[in-house]
């Protein structure tokens, strides 16, 4: 049994360096993280308003609220959710609707498989103005929406907005490939109650994070130790997309990185993780240059 799974990971490491010849990544630590209450940083999402600021977040248990860190991972400030408890918030996500730009908190962990409801809050993208370093998002602006599995409870740590298709992708962690769960943008509405049906399978386990770009070319799906990038032509279904062969990009692991998101242009990626064990932990930017 052991021979067996060690071949498994051998051949996971040769693939993996098989389908990352196509790029070189070049990566830089642009940020350390100081702030205490940015301790184990599960989601990333760049904001819309400045290519330099982030939203992020914790995971189990924090309280209901986000934080916006520039690109040295300094915190310039704390928004709480009002009215709303969070179990185990695990990603975010944006989108924009007539004209407006609106995050997605996904409070949809779940370690041990247990929980019968997971939860997304979304509100319009809070503004940001200097100095002010406490903020409070009114409940009457955060539409709740909560979600079942159509078979049993799973975890998922996984949540990306497509922009040409107009719906929220979640993917679950732990099943042995990992699942794909589409979501209706256009009829949420608060205290929706949605069942998440799989749409297919991925080539891939233990997904912690996922990002698509926001003119809807290039998802980055993520697991403990690497990367999948697919790009996509112009006007391509997203499942035809994942029927593709993805590209595992060169990537360093992080202690727990759990997070994800893709920068202004296609080509930038950014990863920022938990610090277990108190180790450090950094805001890395990656480029990703094709190879001739």
């Amino acid at each position: 049994m052991v021979s067996r799974l060690l071949f498994i990971i051998f051949m996971l490491a040769w693939a993996a360096t098989l389908f990352s010849q196509r790029y070189h990544v070049d990566r830089t630590a642009i940020g350390k993280l100081k702030d205490s209450r940015l301790s184990e940083l599960s989601g990333i999402i760049g904001a819309s308003f400045d290519s330099t600021l982030f939203w992020v977040h914790n995971d189990s248990g924090d309280s209901a609220r986000i934080f916006l860190v520039d690109a040295n991972a300094r915190l310039k400030a704390v928004y709480y959710l009002e009215g709303v408890h969070t179990v185990d918030t695990e990603d975010i996500t944006m989108f924009r609707e007539q004209g407006r730009t609106f995050l997605v908190l996904g409070d949809i962990g779940d370690n041990r498989g247990v929980r019968q409801h997971i939860y997304l809050y979304i509100f319009e993208e809070p503004h940001w103005e200097a100095g002010k370093e406490i903020v409070e998002i009114p409940a009457q602006q955060i539409r709740k929406v909560t979600m079942r599995y159509e078979d049993r409870p799973r975890d998922a740590e996984a949540l990306f907005a497509d922009p040409m298709d107009r719906r929220l992708y979640l993917v679950s962690k732990r099943d042995f490939r990992a699942g794909l769960y589409p979501i209706e943008l256009s009829s949420l509405t608060d205290g929706d109650f949605l069942i998440l049906r799989r749409a297919c399978d991925l080539p891939m386990t233990f997904v912690t994070a996922a990002d698509m770009s926001a003119d809807g070319a290039g998802l980055l799906i993520k697991n403990l130790t690497q990367v999948f990038f697919w790009q996509r032509r112009t006007g391509q279904p997203l499942l035809d997309l994942l029927g593709q062969q993805p590209v595992v990009l060169p990537y360093h692991p992080e202690p727990q990185g759990e997070a994800i998101c893709f920068g202004r242009q296609n080509s930038v990626f950014y990863t920022i993780s938990e610090r277990p064990l108190g180790l450090d932990a950094y805001l890395y930017r990656y480029k990703i240059v094709p190879l001739d």
